[in-house]
C-alpha cells in the first residue's frame, strides 16, 4: 500500500487519503512522546520523590507537577506560533518534533541519578520545553495531512499508543529495570528510538493538507480565534480541560491512595494491576470509538458519554473506598478515557478557525489541558478539605461538567 493513496474529499484542496503504514509511524511516534510525559506521574516521578523526599512527598509531587503544567501551558502556543512560521527543506512540523525530542531525552535521562529534588525541577523544566515542542508539531499532522473522515482513525493513532505506552513502561519499570536511575535512563532512550522512524523517513508523496494555504509568516500574523465568532473553538477547549483535569485529578495520586488508604502489601504490584485493567479497556474502545467517531460523524455524544464513564470511576471511589471498588473504578475509567482519546484530538481539529495557523491553535487547546487546575485542586483537597474520598467526588464532579460542556459546540454533531 502506498504511504498516500488519492482519495480525495470534496473541499479538501489537495486532500489525499493517508495509508496504514503512515497511521503505523505516526502512531509510534506519539507512542515516543507518551513514553516521555506519562509514566513520570504516573509511577517514576512518586518513586524518586519518596526515595529523596519522603517527609513531604505530597507537597513535593504535587509542586513537580504544577511546575510543570505551567511550562508546558507557556511554551505549547508558543512553539505551535513558531512552527507554524517555520520553512525548511526538512518540512516544519518535522523540524520542531525531532528537535523537541533532542532537547528533552538527555536531561530526563538524567533525573532518576539525582538525590536532590531542587535539581530534578530543573532537569523538569527542560523535559517539558522539549516535550512542548513535540506536542505543537505532531499534533498538527492530523490537521495538515488527513481528511475529515480520516481523523478519527488518526485520532486513534495518537491515543491508543498512550495506552500501548503506559502497559510497556509500566512492565518495563517494575519488572525488568527497577532501579531509579536505570528506569530513566531505560525510557528516555526507548522514547527516542520510538519516535525517529516517522520523522526520518521522509514521504514519497506531496503532504495531503499541510500547504492548503499560506504561512502565518507570508500572509501576515493570524489573529487569535474571536471567542464570539468561533465558540464552538473555546467550548472544545473547555471540555478538554475539564475532562483531563478530573482524569488527572483522581489518577495522579493513586499510588499513594493504594498505600495510604487501601493499605496494599504490594502497592507498587496493585498499581500496575489496576493500570493494566485500565489500559486493556483504554485500548478497546480507543480503537472503536475512533472507528465509530469516523462511521457515525457524532463526536459530540461520544465525547459525553466517555467523560461520565470517566465520571462512574470517581464515583465509585467516593462511595467505596476498596480494592473491589478500584478494579471496578479501573474498568470504567479505561472505557470512558480510551474512547475520550480517539474521538477529541479528532473534534477539535474539525473545528479549528483558521488552517494558516493549526499548530499555534492546537497548541493553545493542549496547552490549556495542561493548566494545573488538576493538580492545584488535588493539592487542596488532600491538604485543607478531606482526603482521598472528597478528591474522587470532585473529579468525578468536573468530568461531569466537561461532558456536558460538549453540547454548546454547534458546527460538529
Amino acid at each position: 500500500m502506498n504511504e498516500l493513496t488519492a482519495a480525495r474529499r470534496p473541499g479538501e484542496r489537495g486532500a489525499a487519503q493517508v495509508g496504514r503504514s503512515w497511521l503505523l509511524g505516526y502512531a509510534a511516534a506519539w507512542f515516543g512522546y507518551w513514553l516521555v510525559i506519562l509514566l513520570p506521574p504516573q509511577f517514576m516521578t512518586p518513586h524518586l520523590i519518596g526515595r529523596i523526599a519522603a517527609d513531604d512527598k505530597v507537597d513535593v509531587l504535587s509542586y513537580l507537577l504544577i511546575q510543570n503544567s505551567v511550562v508546558v501551558v507557556l511554551c505549547v502556543p508558543l512553539a505551535g506560533m513558531a512552527c507554524d512560521r517555520t520553512r525548511t527543506r526538512f518540512g516544519r512540523r518535522r523540524v520542531w518534533a525531532l528537535g523537541g525530542f533532542a532537547v528533552a531525552a538527555v536531561p530526563y535521562a538524567l533525573i532518576g541519578a539525582q538525590t536532590s529534588w531542587p535539581v530534578v525541577a530543573g532537569l523538569m523544566v527542560v523535559v517539558s520545553m522539549g516535550a512542548a515542542a513535540v506536542l505543537a508539531a505532531l499534533s498538527a499532522v492530523i490537521a495538515d495531512r488527513v481528511p475529515h473522515h480520516q481523523r478519527g482513525a488518526a485520532s486513534a493513532a495518537m491515543g491508543v499508543p498512550q495506552v500501548v505506552a503506559l502497559v510497556v513502561g509500566m512492565v518495563l519499570v517494575t519488572m525488568v529495570v527497577t532501579s531509579v536511575p536505570g528506569m530513566w535512563a531505560l525510557i528516555a532512550v526507548l522514547a527516542a528510538v520510538s519516535a525517529l522512524p516517522f520523522f526520518l523517513v521522509r514521504t514519497r508523496t506531496r503532504p495531503a493538507l499541510q500547504e492548503a494555504g499560506p504561512a502565518p509568516g507570508a500572509g501576515g500574523r493570524v489573529p487569535f480565534p474571536h471567542p464570539r465568532r468561533h465558540p464552538d473553538y473555546y467550548w472544545a477547549l473547555l471540555s478538554r480541560v475539564l475532562i483531563n483535569a478530573g482524569n488527572l485529578a483522581g489518577t495522579t495520586y493513586l499510588l499513594y491512595f493504594l498505600t495510604d488508604v487501601l493499605h496494599r502489601r504490594d502497592p507498587d504490584g496493585s498499581l500496575l494491576v489496576l493500570t493494566l485493567i485500565y489500559l486493556v479497556c483504554c485500548a478497546a474502545t480507543g480503537w472503536l470509538g475512533g472507528r465509530a467517531s469516523d462511521a457515525l460523524g457524532r463526536r459530540r455524544d461520544l465525547i459525553a458519554v466517555a467523560g461520565a464513564l470517566q465520571a462512574g470511576a470517581a464515583a465509585l471511589l467516593a462511595i467505596a473506598p476498596t480494592w473491589p471498588s478500584a478494579m471496578a473504578g479501573a474498568v470504567l475509567l479505561g472505557a470512558g478515557y480510551g474512547a475520550f482519546l480517539s474521538v477529541d484530538q479528532a473534534l477539535v481539529t474539525d473545528v479549528l478557525p483558521d488552517q494558516r495557523s493549526r499548530a499555534r491553535d492546537l497548541g493553545v487547546v493542549n496547552a490549556a489541558q495542561n493548566v494545573p487546575l488538576a493538580f492545584g485542586v488535588a493539592w487542596f483537597v488532600l491538604t485543607f478539605v478531606g482526603g482521598y474520598r472528597v478528591l474522587y467526588a470532585v473529579s468525578a464532579v468536573i468530568m461531569l461538567l466537561g461532558s456536558a460542556s460538549v453540547y454548546r459546540i454547534r458546527s460538529v454533531r
